[in-house]
């Protein structure tokens, strides 16, 4: 389903309009000095063979440019952040997700590990101006080859990672949980597993790969924790909103589950309801198919959310996507919206049924959601699901 608006797009094109052209001319000159939050991309397209892209900016502020916390801390708007995507640049080369031992892919990991941004010297060619009609358009600014890449900077790396990224006998998913209970950000492990910076037998990971990865890693620990805990009496119902993505919960009482449910509303004209994913409390044998890693994120904010109570919860999510949210910006927007939505008071009510009605209040298209949910289907013919 196409899912970028391609005439809100355009007119924000306009609005940037100079400052896409600065970007440009400064990149054409080839031999550049930029900064980098720091940053690097790795590609899925002909894998094994995948393009690793440094992304840096000319402006010596680089680090909120890759700040997805602080965006939403801040209440960042599409457009404040479509305007820090038209500043972007990724420089990329390829190389083998087997062959990580070269040189100047050694310089990209290191940058990637850095604390800080960093002053990098490129030397690039062939500038490739995203399509509106893509998906991915501005994600992560315009595309360019990489043909020399250095550090300029002194650079320190966090105590914190240096340890995972020197144990050449930790296993990638430890390396993982170890960094997100040390606080690490989750934008931060996703890039250090995309770019071979953990593991035993350590590849290059492509970068959407990597997120749903660190997502579903730590959500599996979170859950084998939190079917540990005492089973809520009750229903809670929680409604908020970030960047155009609307999430509705629904904590209701049961044995862990978790489901999320898509509406998409992004033309103002028409509304598409979405096949949803979920999980009952066996889990899932394999990853999902409908919601993509939005699905994963969605429920790391919901186990954060369960830990923090010290509860279990069977939990269904509503996601309605807006056409405030008029071009994607990554799976970042759902793990970040969902973390500010899910926080705050709960309504709460003793009775299914009122708490279905009230679910269904708190929605833009309601449009018989609990007849989509396969956890509800399933609650009216079983006591519970275990």
């Amino acid at each position: 389903m196409k899912v970028t608006n391609v005439k809100s797009v355009y007119y924000e094109i306009l609005k940037h309009k100079k400052e896409i052209s600065n970007i440009v001319n400064y990149v054409k000159r080839g031999d550049i000095q930029g900064f980098t939050p720091p940053s690097a991309l790795v590609g899925e397209y002909n894998y094994p063979n995948v393009a690793v892209g440094v992304v840096f900016t000319n402006d010596e502020k680089a680090q909120i440019y890759d700040a997805p916390r602080l965006w939403a801390e801040k209440n960042y708007n599409v457009s404040d952040i479509f305007s820090l995507r038209t500043r972007l640049v990724n420089a990329s080369k390829n190389f083998n997700v087997n062959n990580i031992n070269q040189e100047e892919l050694e310089r990209i990991r290191m940058a990637v590990i850095s604390a800080d941004q960093l002053n990098v010297g490129l030397k690039v060619s062939s500038i490739n101006m995203p399509k509106i009609d893509k998906d991915d358009f501005y994600q992560h600014g315009i595309k360019t080859k990489l043909e020399k890449f250095s550090i300029k900077d002194n650079f320190k790396i966090d105590n914190r990672i240096e340890k995972i990224y020197y144990d050449k006998d930790m296993k990638s998913n430890d390396g993982i949980l170890s960094l997100y209970n040390h606080k690490i950000d989750e934008n931060k492990i996703s890039k250090m597993l995309s770019v071979g910076a953990m593991g035993i037998k350590r590849k290059l990971v492509p970068t959407k790969w990597s997120i749903t990865a660190v997502d579903d890693s730590i959500g599996k620990d979170d859950i084998q924790k939190i079917k540990m805990f005492n089973k809520g009496e009750d229903y809670k119902i929680k409604t908020g909103q970030f960047l155009g993505n609307r999430f509705t919960f629904i904590f209701l009482k049961g044995p862990w589950s978790f489901e999320l449910l898509e509406t998409w509303n992004r033309d103002k004209e028409s509304v598409f309801m979405g096949n949803g994913d979920y999980e009952f409390y066996g889990g899932r044998k394999d990853y999902v198919k409908n919601t993509a890693g939005a699905y994963y994120a969605v429920r790391l904010a919901v186990l954060e959310k369960l830990m923090e109570m010290k509860m279990q919860y069977s939990v269904v999510v509503v996601r309605e996507i807006l056409p405030e949210y008029f071009v994607p910006l990554g799976v970042w927007v759902v793990r970040e919206g969902a973390r500010k939505a899910i926080q705050g008071e709960f309504a709460t009510t003793y009775d299914k049924l009122t708490a279905i009605s009230m679910a269904k209040a708190n929605m833009l298209f309601p449009a018989n959601f609990e007849r989509r949910s396969k956890i509800i289907t399933m609650m009216r013919t079983q006591t519970t699901l275990i």
